[in-house]
């Protein structure tokens, strides 16, 4: 490389260093002149900002929001840096004049930022709003608007909102305005709700809202007290003035409570409540904690510890679907339709299909205040207080106890005081059940009828899970029972129940009746106890019993047991609300043992051990 080719290439290299200092002139510059300004303007801003022009003109703010009338004690602070920022105290909103003045809102402090050239040019614009220990009073009237009975810019915004696409919403290009954060720290707001004629109040209220103008879109969170339980709180929606009208505007939010989270997300209407579609989430894990805190307890709900919900919510005119249905109580989950119609003049109706993984037959009737069993004395509202039902029913397992039941398809239907529970078809003990109950009047007070057909099940478990004492069939077979029920507490009260009762059983044994035993203390005893004959059984090839019963005792129309060598048949009555017997017994020989005679007997006393009175032929001959 030749001399002059170096020189030329270092006066290149000189004259582009020279072009980079003179850029970072000027861009240096600038930035130095705007943040000594910004500094020189700050350290002057105690002189050129009146704090009488920004109390006055934040005064002015709050009164053109709100449309009422604003008073403040005192201008307690006025910061410029980091950024400009006044704090006021003593705030008052209010309406009306003397006697009629109604206070709206106190707050102990308030501060907002401020724009340091608009206050200085005498006209400040305020944001990032903080409201300490406000008490805000709300009222919403007997038609479920909100009450923005004033002239305020945020009212008349309300009034002059449209809906615009995609869940937003519009207004006037003049009528909009920033507004920017607002956090409130230990607020109280009170809600005077004329359409339920109730008051609501949260205490220790702390919110962080974002709102950057009237026309955008609005977040926030909050946390409370509402009744003594904690509450928190989140909200998105992109119409929030459609929302303060009253109007449709759709929203997003979560809650949190003990015991209970949810989610709602779709499109509401502070006047007519839920409108259009809408997805809801709710999960409890303390169920009484949830019903203590509402107020509300529904019979058919004392052993739920948790439960869950997911559904899509639809509103279509006068009626309310719940699509996409999934739902679980305690560990157990199903899914399903339902839909709430209402018609003009009657109950709402409840209609659908539900498919469970498992169903507690005593939770639903009690739920339909259906008392069978021990329960609380203080009965809890059930919920044909207020529905109509058209329902169909389908479970993997189903629980009465102490009984399970598998693959139960069922359909209850109820309209006013009249209620039908129909079990179409269930695997039950090995074989099949069906069972109808219908009654009218509240928990069937005026009456029901009871139809229960059991095929084909293992009758010594069904014995077993009664707690029958004494000889129990063992096999399979068939049952049908008819009965009229009245009263409540039918386990408690089965002396109430009246009707049919028929068993047969093609082949089994009936255990706890010795019949060698009983032929050979029959020779020579006046009486003795079923168990003192020995513990064998009596085989048998058919059996068939029949009887009616009515105020807690059966009689017995025919009870036969048929085997291969000999009959047993029984006759008399049952006094089963004592747990007691009194009949007369036959052993009969077959044609194929005509050696053994009959042997006739008295049997009676208590189911566990009944004693057996052997009746002499003569006294046989001559009853």
């Amino acid at each position: 490389m030749s001399s002059a080719d170096r020189l030329s290439r270092q006066d290149d290299r000189a004259a582009h260093r020279t072009k980079w200092r003179r850029l970072l002139k000027l861009v240096l510059v600038p930035i130095v002149i705007l943040v000594v300004g910004s500094i020189g303007l700050r350290l002057a801003a105690p002189h050129l900002v009146s704090s009488a022009l920004v109390r006055s003109a934040l005064a002015s703010a709050v009164s053109r929001w709100t449309g009422h009338d604003v008073s403040i004690d005192d201008v307690a602070e006025i910061t410029f840096w980091p950024e400009p920022q006044v704090t006021l105290t003593g705030i008052t909103v209010s309406r009306g004049k003397g006697a009629s003045r109604q206070i709206l809102g106190e707050i102990d402090a308030l501060s907002a930022s401020f724009s340091l050239l608009s206050a200085v040019r005498g006209q400040p614009r305020f944001n990032a709003f903080e409201f300490v220990r406000p008490k805000i009073r709300i009222e919403r009237g007997a038609d479920g608007g909100l009450d923005w009975s004033n002239e305020g810019r945020l009212s008349e915004a309300v009034r002059s909102v449209m809906p615009s696409g995609a869940g937003g919403q519009q207004i006037e290009t003049g009528m909009d305005a920033d507004v920017g954060t607002v956090d409130v720290v230990d607020g109280e707001v009170l809600l005077v709700d004329a359409a339920s004629g109730r008051n609501f109040e949260a205490r220790g209220v702390t919110a962080e809202i974002d709102w950057p103008k009237l026309s955008s879109a609005l977040s926030g969170k909050a946390s409370f007290t509402y009744d003594g339980a904690p509450v928190s709180l989140k909200l998105e929606t992109g119409a929030p003035l459609l929302m303060i009208g009253g109007q449709d505007a759709t929203i997003s939010v979560s809650a949190e409570v003990p015991g209970m989270t949810g989610k709602f997300a779709g499109a509401v209407n502070l006047r007519h409540g839920i409108a259009g579609s809408s997805d809801i989430e709710l999960s409890l894990t303390d169920v009484s904690a949830v019903a203590a805190l509402a107020g509300v307890r529904v019979a058919g709900t004392e052993s739920w510890k948790k439960a869950s919900l997911k559904t899509r919510l639809i509103k279509a005119d006068d009626e309310w679907r719940l699509e996409d249905f999934n739902f679980g109580v305690n560990d157990s989950r199903g899914q399903g339709f339902l839909a709430v119609r209402r018609a003009p003049d009657s109950r709402p109706m409840l209609s659908g299909t539900l498919a469970l993984d498992h169903l507690e037959l005593e939770d639903l009737l009690q739920a339909l205040s259906i008392e069978i069993g021990d329960r609380a004395d203080v009965r809890l509202p059930s919920l044909t207080r207020w529905l109509d039902f058209d329902l169909r029913l389908s479970a993997g397992t189903a629980t009465l106890t102490p009984f399970e039941l598998e693959n139960v398809g069922a359909s209850l239907i109820g309209r006013g005081d009249q209620l039908k529970l129909v079990i179409a078809d269930s695997e039950f003990l090995g074989g099949s059940l069906s069972a109808r109950i219908s009654g009218t009047g509240d928990g069937f007070s005026e009456g029901a009828e009871l139809a229960v057909m059991i095929s084909d099940a293992r009758l010594g478990d069904l014995a077993k899970g009664l707690a029958l004492d004494g000889p129990a069939i063992a096999g399979t077979g068939s049952i049908d029972l008819n009965a009229r029920l009245t009263g409540a507490g039918w386990r408690r009260n089965i002396e109430t129940m009246s009707g049919t009762l028929r068993i047969s059983s093609n082949a089994g044994e009936l255990q706890g009746f010795d019949v060698d035993g009983i032929r050979r203390f029959a020779l020579d005893r006046a009486y003795f106890q079923l168990s003192a004959a020995g513990t064998g059984h009596l085989d048998f090839d058919r059996f068939d019993m029949r009887a009616r019963f009515a105020n807690g005792s059966a009689e017995i129309e025919r009870c036969v047991f048929v085997g291969a060598d000999q009959s047993l048949s029984f006759s008399g009555i049952i006094p089963y609300s004592r747990k007691a017997l009194a009949m007369i017994g036959e052993l009969s020989p077959s044609s194929s043992a005509p050696s053994e005679g009959a042997v006739r007997f008295f049997i009676g006393g208590g189911f566990a051990d009944p004693v057996i009175s052997p009746i002499p032929p003569a006294a046989s001959a001559n009853p």
